[in-house]
């Protein structure tokens, strides 16, 4: 007979925005070899069970980070869109490189985390036909003479890869 099933803590717990957020900086500061449960834990002053009470696995964590990267790029896009001149607000938004950092991290770790690989393809595909999606709304019929289109179906983002094993 199976146990009970594996309780996990509330999503908008205080102690699991800390963790994630620890595991930032970790990734930040030492790169993602050094997001382990312990130094996490460490870095948040908390016991790794707790970790492990919130991320009942390594990648749930490291899943989360990158979620929540992806959602925080998707909310700066969408405001400068709505900006007064949103063609310079995107400008910006895609030369700050004050992401940059994570995201080669992140790209890095993925060529050994296949969950995150599967998660950062479908938001890069997801990105790439929004900003088609942007490019058409801003340019409106000037688009056409461009030829944008949407993206190839590709499961893959990085030109060249025979895409996840």
């Amino acid at each position: 007979m199976a146990g009970a099933p594996r309780r996990i803590g509330a999503e908008t717990s205080a102690t699991r925005a800390r963790i994630v957020e620890a595991t930032v900086q970790l990734i930040r500061d030492e790169g993602y070899a050094a997001a382990s449960t312990r130094r996490v834990a460490a870095r948040a002053g908390l016991k790794p069970s707790l970790v492990h009470y919130y991320f009942p696995t390594t990648d749930d964590l490291l899943l989360e980070v990158s979620r929540q990267g992806a959602a925080e790029s998707d909310r700066m896009i969408e405001e400068a869109l709505t900006s007064d001149d949103p063609v310079r607000a995107l400008w910006c938004f895609f030369v700050d490189t004050s992401r940059t950092a994570m995201s080669l991290e992140f790209m890095a770790l993925s060529n050994h985390r296949p969950a995150v690989r599967q998660m950062m393809a479908e938001h890069s595909m997801a990105m790439r036909k929004r900003q088609v999606e942007i490019l058409e709304h801003i340019l409106g019929d000037r688009s056409r003479c461009l030829k944008v289109s949407t993206p190839p179906a590709s499961p893959w983002f990085w030109p060249g890869s025979a895409g996840p094993s």
